[in-house]
């Protein structure tokens, strides 16, 4: 009998880090790269070793990110990356040959520091563009040593990434990262971008219901006329001339409607059903609220604007489409500014549906159609077309969520967004307040 000695007790060969595995996961979701087997043949002429890679080998871009361990050295870790970067140009040139692609974009990320500078790796308008940067897994540090490609995740991820890690949140194992990339795939690179969208609106119910609320209260309210009906003048933004006294009907009349005209909160409440859910999935509930409350107001002081020089048909105002066209132009500027990380099939039918929208409010707002369909008043085109512009200046300023491919919101952005709302809550008790003021009567302009 022959006694086989027991294998030694070795451990097993180290994995990626945390770090390189949350990254890759956002690399496969988010930028609809793949996975690259250290053993694949079309990534052997970069030589070094990478802890993760993920490339985009068809299309008319070629794209490879490479995450590594630097040396321990800072100042051998410099050499190391340049001539890293070196490497990765030439890769570059190759695979425009080979995949047929008119560029190629390369971004190579030390998960530690790197000292000294090097040498700009990509000429401007050259078809191959190398980008560097190295983070410090332990304080969170991001530091750009080349400029990163378009198309790339960009510094604020990056820091964004790498704190959530330092925080001790969860991370992917290699096997789920695996998993979301054949699932991305499998959903056309979007399947986990639409299950992040895939919450219950809240705020968006919730303003419907303020909505059908103040509209029973309007017609149970037989104080006043408005458009020949029973209606308080509390509940309308009264006059086209700006009224100081009366600065809450600025917020006020986005949750009003037309008591004599069931169509018009029909009409808005199912706009804000389609909109503002779309919004709040893609930019949370805190951006939804705020921008639909700002650019309703916006929308009004424009109108109130024209009508002070003559523009403007004067009467009164009321509706929530003021504040639906903000979210409307909100949309129109997804992944444009903010949110280019977001899968851009949805930014793209995004942004299509927003400019479907716009013109449907073209054609019913110009002719008179509405009018003329509902019985009631004219669409206020001011209103409409100033929200619309107020909505797409938010979008060029405050991201969608994290989730989806954007960012969180900064403290300074939150802090505005809270002041917004509070100061609108104000007026909404005062509102209240004088919900039995004296009767007015004037003709009426639906928004």
């Amino acid at each position: 009998m022959t006694d086989v000695a027991p294998p030694a007790d070795t451990a097993p060969p180290p994995g990626p880090s945390p770090l390189a595995l949350a990254l890759a996961h956002d690399l496969v979701t988010r930028y609809r790269l793949r996975l690259v087997d250290s053993r694949d043949s079309r990534a052997a002429t970069l030589g070094a070793e990478y802890e993760l890679m993920a490339a985009a080998w068809t299309g008319p871009r070629a794209a490879l990110v490479g995450l590594y361990q630097p040396p321990a050295d800072p100042a051998a870790a410099g050499r190391d990356l340049a001539a890293r970067c070196d490497a990765a140009r030439r890769w570059g040139h190759e695979r425009l040959q080979q995949q047929g692609a008119s560029v190629c974009d390369i971004l190579l990320i030390a998960l530690g520091p790197v000292a000294g500078t090097i040498m700009a790796a990509t000429e401007p308008g050259a078809a191959v563009r190398v980008g560097a940067v190295w983070i410090d897994p332990v304080q969170a540090r991001v530091e750009p040593l080349l400029p990163i490609p378009p198309g790339m995740p960009p510094l604020g991820e990056l820091r964004a990434r790498a704190r959530y890690v330092r925080e001790g949140n969860p991370t992917p194992t290699l096997a789920a990262v695996d998993l979301a990339e054949r699932q991305t795939v499998t959903g056309g690179y979007a399947a986990p971008t639409r299950r992040a969208l895939i919450t219950r609106p809240v705020v968006t119910y919730s303003l419907i219901a303020s909505f059908v609320v103040l509209y029973v209260l309007e017609k149970a309210n037989s104080n006043v006329v408005l458009y020949g009906v029973a209606v308080d003048n509390a509940t309308a933004l009264a006059s086209v001339v700006p009224d100081p006294a009366g600065w809450w009907r600025y917020v006020s009349s986005a949750f009003l409607h037309d008591p004599n005209d069931y169509l018009h909160i029909v009409f808005n409440s199912l706009a804000m059903l389609w909109i503002g859910r779309l919004v709040e999935q893609l930019y949370g509930r805190f951006v939804l609220m705020g921008t639909f409350l700002a650019t309703a107001i916006v929308g009004v002081l424009i109108w109130a604007g024209a009508g002070v020089i003559g523009l403007a048909q004067p009467g009164l105002s009321l509706g929530a489409s003021g504040g639906i066209s903000g979210l409307v132009g909100l949309l129109l500027v997804l992944g444009r500014v903010q949110g280019k990380s977001v899968p851009v099939g949805i930014a793209r039918s995004v942004r299509n549906y927003a400019l479907i929208v716009i013109a449907l409010n073209l054609v019913f707002g110009f002719s008179g159609l509405f009018g003329s369909f509902t019985g009631g008043a004219p669409v206020n085109n001011w209103v409409h077309g100033g929200s619309l512009a107020a909505g797409v200046l938010v979008g060029l300023v405050l991201p969608p969520t994290l989730a989806v491919g954007g960012r969180d919101l900064s403290q300074a952005e939150k802090v505005i967004i809270a002041v917004v709302v509070a100061v609108c809550a104000v007026a909404m008790v005062v509102f209240f307040y004088n919900v039995a003021g004296a009767p007015s009567a004037s003709s009426g302009i639906g928004a």
